[in-house]
């Protein structure tokens, strides 16, 4: 009884924050200013820019991940 309850728990949890991470998409409020709608760099953005960008999103997502999986695996 206890793990069904745990177990249902976890599905509402991972399926509000699945909800919340596709309304902040389609909302934009993690988007990167310095590309439009789809995802392509707009025009006037230096190369400098765009590898500071990268950077960021990619050490954020590295970060992120080593987070996750400390609570995931441990």
């Amino acid at each position: 009884m206890k793990i069904g309850i745990f177990i249902l728990s976890v599905v509402f949890a991972v399926g509000i924050m699945y909800g919340a991470i596709i309304m902040f998409i389609k909302l934009g409020l993690f988007r990167n200013p310095f590309k439009d709608m789809w995802g392509r760099w707009k025009d006037d953005v230096s190369r400098k820019e765009q590898f500071i960008w990268n950077f960021f999103l990619i050490m954020g997502g590295l970060l992120l991940g080593n987070i996750l999986g400390d609570f995931i695996f441990n």
